[in-house]
C-alpha cells in the first residue's frame, strides 16, 4: 500500500473518463454512473485513478455500484478501502440501508455484512435506477446490508420533489439545500434551463440583479463563481451559461438532479383524488417517463415549477387551434424566433405574421424589421386580437426597467412610421395553403370577416398556458379562468390588470388543497402573461421556508418589483369612475375585496396576449398575508 501512495477524494466531472475506463474493464455498466458522480470515490495513486467505488443516494436508501479497481492491482486492499469508506460516508448520511446488484462478486460483498435477497423486496425509489431498470441483467444478485437500524418511515423521510430545473426550480433546489431539506430535481429537459435556451439568442429587458436568486448565489461563491454585473442585461443564454450551468454542477444539486425526466402524472400513495382519511400523511408518487422507460419516485411534498413555455397558446381566438393549424404546423413558429440568426434563411425574403401584443411578439416583429433592412423582399405583419396596445407599447421612459421600456418604444415606432402591415382586432378561426402562400381568416371586433391572404411563415406569440394533465389526481384549487393558483388570480387578471407586478406573496398563495403541493413560478400565473423571475425567487424562498416549518420566515416580505410605468386600464373606464383600477388607489386589503365590474367600453382594451372581453366582477379569496411594503401600481 505504502509504495502506491494510494489517497481517496471525491470524484469530479473531469474524472468521468477514467472512471468510465475502469467500469468498461470489469464489464460494468456505465449507465445511470455520470449522473451520481457526486456520490463517487476515486482512489489516486501518483496522480492516476487506479479504483472508483460509487453510491446513489434516495432518501434513506442507498444503491452501492461501480466498485473497481484498475487491472493490474487487485488484492492489494484498494477496493476494501474504498468500500469501506463509502459506507462510513453513507452511515454519516444517515442512510438507514444500502444494496446492490452483483453478477460475479456476491461472496466479496458478503464480506462486508451484504446479505442476498428477493430483488422484490428492494426499495421503491431504487426501482426508478438505471441499474434496476436493465443496465444490469436479471440474472444479479440482489443484496442488502442495514447501516441504521429501521423504523417506520414515513413521508418526511422523503426528498421534496422539484419538478423543473428553469430558474425557479433550481433556485427552490437551493433553497431547501440551504435548509438541510433534500431536493429531488426532475427535469425533462436534456440540460437545465431547457425552457430559457429555446429563445437564449432574446435580449431580456430585466438586468442581472432580478435574475440570479441569493441562495444560489451563496452557494456557488465559495467556488470562485463572480457574480454577473448588477445592471448588465443579460440574454436567456446567458442565464443559463453564466448560472444555472454552474449550479447544476454543484455536488450538492448535481447529486439530486434527473435530467431526460419527463413527469408524466402525480398522485398520493394508496389515495386517489376521492380520499381523504390519512391522506395528508401518504408520500407523493412521482410517475416519469426517461429514456421511453417508466420511471416512478417518492417524495414528502412536490413544488411544480415546471412553467408554461413547452404549452403554447394556439392561434385561434377561442383557445383551441384555427381549423388548419395543425395542418399547417411546417409554417408555424410558437415563441421567439432567432430570426437573425440560426433561423434566418427561413424569413429572409419573406412574408411574415406575427400574432400576439406581448414582450415576445414585440422581440420577433424588431428582429425581422432589421432583417427586413438587410434582405430585400422581407415583409413582415401584426396582428393582435385587440386595438388597444398600451400594454406593450409600456411606458417608455416612465419604465423602471429601460430596456423594456425601449422595446415598446422602439415597436411603436416601427408600427407609426409603417415598418409593418398592421391588423388590428383579428381573432383567427381558420388557416388555409393555396398557391398564393397561406390565407387567414378570422373575424373583427365587430364581427365581420378580415382576411390575410399571401402569408409565407406565422410566429405564434400568444402566450402559454399550463399543463394541468400530470396533476389530475391532485386536489388542486385553480383560478377559473386563468389556471393560476386561485389567490393569484384577482391580482394578475389579464382582463384587468397589465402592470407586470403583483403584491409580493409566498407560500399562502401558492398552496392547494392538496397538503404539501406547490406551484411555483410562471406556473403559478396560469395564463397571465405579467409574471417576472425575481417574483419567483420569492416564491421559492418562501414556500422552502414553509416546508422547513419555518412560518414567520414563510410569511416574510422579500420582493421590491421594478415599476412598469403602464396600467392598460384607465379607472374612468370603470363604471363610476371608482378609481380602483391598476393605477388607482391601493385597496385596503386587495385579497379580500372584490373587483369592480368593467364597462362595455373597457372590454375592448388590450391585455397581452389574452383576448379580452368584458370580465365579470370576481371576489379573492380570503388569505392571511403580509401587508404590501409600500403602495404601487398593481400592488
Amino acid at each position: 500500500m505504502q509504495t502506491l501512495n494510494l489517497s481517496l477524494r471525491q470524484a469530479t466531472p473531469v474524472d468521468w473518463p477514467a472512471i468510465a475506463s475502469l467500469l468498461e474493464a470489469h464489464k460494468l455498466p456505465l449507465d445511470g454512473a455520470r449522473e451520481h458522480l457526486a456520490h463517487y470515490l476515486v482512489a489516486v495513486s501518483n496522480g492516476e485513478v487506479i479504483g472508483c467505488a460509487g453510491a446513489e443516494i434516495y432518501g434513506r436508501a442507498a444503491l452501492l455500484r461501480s466498485v473497481a479497481v484498475a487491472p493490474g492491482l487487485h488484492r492489494q486492499g484498494i477496493g476494501r478501502v474504498l468500500v469501506t469508506r463509502l459506507l462510513d460516508e453513507a452511515k454519516r448520511r444517515q442512510v438507514a440501508t444500502i444494496h446492490l446488484l452483483t453478477v460475479a462478486a456476491p461472496e466479496y460483498f458478503a464480506q462486508y455484512g451484504f446479505k442476498r435477497g428477493p430483488v422484490e423486496q428492494a426499495p421503491q425509489a431504487l426501482k426508478a435506477s438505471a441499474e434496476f431498470q436493465g443496465a444490469c441483467p436479471a440474472c444479479s444478485a440482489f443484496m442488502s446490508l442495514t447501516l441504521h437500524a429501521v423504523t417506520a418511515i414515513d413521508a418526511s423521510d422523503l426528498p421534496v420533489a422539484v419538478l423543473g430545473a428553469g430558474p425557479v426550480g433550481l433556485a427552490a433546489a437551493a433553497r431547501l439545500i440551504e435548509r438541510g431539506i433534500h431536493p429531488l430535481v426532475l427535469e425533462a429537459g436534456d440540460a437545465v434551463g431547457a425552457h430559457l435556451l429555446d429563445y437564449g439568442h432574446v435580449r431580456l429587458f430585466s438586468p442581472w440583479r432580478y435574475n440570479v436568486d441569493a441562495a444560489m448565489a451563496a452557494l456557488l461563491e465559495p467556488t470562485g463563481w463572480q457574480a454577473p454585473p448588477d445592471d448588465e442585461l443579460p440574454t436567456a443564454g446567458n442565464i443559463v451559461e453564466r448560472v444555472l450551468r454552474p449550479f447544476a454542477a454543484l455536488p450538492q444539486v448535481a447529486s439530486a438532479l434527473q435530467l431526460r425526466t419527463r413527469v408524466v402524472s402525480v398522485s398520493r400513495e394508496g389515495f386517489d383524488k376521492v380520499k381523504t382519511v390519512g391522506r395528508e400523511k401518504a408520500p407523493f408518487v412521482i410517475r416519469a417517463v426517461r429514456d421511453g422507460r417508466p420511471l416512478e419516485f417518492r417524495a414528502r411534498a412536490v413544488i411544480d415549477a415546471s412553467g408554461t413555455w413547452s404549452m403554447p397558446n394556439p392561434l385561434g381566438a377561442n383557445g383551441l387551434p384555427a381549423r388548419g393549424e395543425r395542418e399547417l404546423a411546417d409554417a408555424i413558429v410558437y415563441g421567439i424566433p432567432d430570426v437573425l440568426g440560426r433561423q434566418r434563411v427561413r424569413y429572409a425574403g419573406k412574408r411574415t405574421l406575427v400574432v400576439g401584443a406581448g414582450h415576445s411578439a414585440a422581440n420577433a416583429l424588431l428582429s425581422l424589421a432589421e432583417l427586413a433592412k438587410q434582405v430585400p423582399g422581407t415583409r413582415l405583419v401584426w396582428a393582435v386580437r385587440s386595438p388597444v396596445l398600451q400594454r406593450v407599447f409600456g411606458g417608455g421612459d416612465a419604465d423602471a426597467l429601460p430596456a423594456r421600456g425601449q422595446l415598446g418604444s422602439s415597436l411603436k415606432s416601427l408600427r407609426d412610421r409603417g415598418g409593418l402591415e398592421f391588423v388590428s382586432g383579428l381573432r383567427i378561426a381558420e388557416l388555409q395553403r393555396d398557391a398564393t402562400g397561406i390565407t387567414v381568416r378570422g373575424l373583427d371586433t365587430e364581427g365581420r370577416t378580415l382576411t390575410l391572404p399571401g402569408i409565407d411563415q406565422i410566429v405564434c406569440a400568444t402566450g402559454q398556458r399550463p399543463d394541468l394533465g400530470i396533476t389530475s389526481e391532485l386536489r388542486l384549487k385553480l383560478d377559473p379562468w386563468l389556471e393560476s393558483t386561485e389567490a393569484l388570480g384577482p391580482l394578475i387578471d389579464p382582463n384587468l390588470h397589465s402592470c407586470g407586478s403583483v403584491r409580493p406573496h409566498g407560500h399562502r398563495e401558492l398552496a392547494h388543497p392538496e397538503p404539501g403541493f406547490y406551484t411555483l413560478g410562471v406556473k403559478s400565473y396560469g395564463r397571465a402573461p405579467t409574471f417576472l423571475m425575481a417574483t419567483g425567487f420569492e416564491q421559492a424562498r418562501s414556500v422552502a421556508a414553509a416546508i422547513a416549518g419555518d412560518m414567520q420566515a414563510a410569511d416574510r416580505v422579500e420582493l421590491d418589483l421594478p415599476e412598469t410605468g403602464v396600467c392598460s386600464l384607465d379607472p374612468a373606464q370603470y363604471a363610476g369612475g371608482s378609481g380602483t383600477a391598476c393605477c388607482g388607489p391601493v385597496l385596503a386589503n386587495p385579497l379580500t375585496a372584490a373587483a369592480p365590474p368593467a364597462s362595455a367600453e373597457a372590454a375592448g382594451t388590450g391585455c397581452g396576449t389574452s383576448s379580452c372581453g368584458a370580465p365579470a366582477a370576481r371576489s379573492a379569496p380570503v388569505a392571511t398575508v403580509q401587508p404590501a411594503p409600500k403602495a404601487r401600481c398593481c400592488g
